[in-house]
């Protein structure tokens, strides 16, 4: 579904790789590109924002490439850290389901959490990923962007949402050809709906 991925508009650096991801090349059978046929040179505008995970199973998801704005939101280059590491522990197991999800049914998506940065600064942060596949054809690579929320797209969107400390606040799911996790359709097909 091409056009529910074309509406993410929540940053130019979003639209440019969603644009890009999309016109990548699919092996045959695959609703995925290659991590090979991937490369963030050609996305050069969009560079601070895009970051690229790689996927070591339950225990490890670590970023190969974080944009600049990410690290210096969070506070430090997260450039080779797990992710799940980084995550606060009443989260990690919703993080390890959410990835574990993109794997199983591929499908693109997008998490908005309240976090908490390395200087005690609290603040909103919407990420979208959308899978690679390793050269076995399985998903083992994520990239995306990151953008901070603030001012009054955040009252907007979650006026009752008390960001004081790390919680997930939204999570959704996009078909990308091969369907959504069947415990998300309802929930993500009305975030869909209700932010398109």
């Amino acid at each position: 579904m091409k056009n529910v991925l074309e509406t993410l508009h929540h940053s130019k650096a979003t639209q440019e790789l969603v644009r890009f991801w999309l016109n990548l090349p699919r092996p045959e059978g695959h609703v995925c590109p290659k991590r090979a046929d991937f490369s963030s040179a050609r996305i050069n505008g969009s560079l601070p924002e895009v970051f690229l995970s790689e996927w070591y199973g339950d225990d490890a998801l670590v970023v190969v490439q974080a944009g600049t704005v990410l690290d210096r939101l969070i506070g430090l280059d997260m450039t080779g850290k797990n992710i799940f590491d980084m995550t606060p522990p009443e989260l990690v197991a919703e993080e390890r389901a959410y990835y574990q999800s993109l794997r199983d049914q591929p499908c693109a998506g997008l998490i908005t959490r309240s976090m908490i940065n390395f200087a005690d600064k609290p603040f909103v942060y919407r990420t979208v990923q959308m899978p690679l596949l390793d050269p076995f054809h399985n998903v083992r690579y994520f990239v995306g962007t990151g953008f901070v929320i603030q001012g009054k797209q955040m009252e907007e969107e979650f006026a009752a949402v008390d960001f004081k400390k790390a919680k997930l606040v939204e999570r959704r799911f996009f078909d990308i050809g091969a369907g959504i996790p069947e415990s998300d359709k309802k929930g993500a097909n009305d975030n869909a709906d209700a932010h398109s």
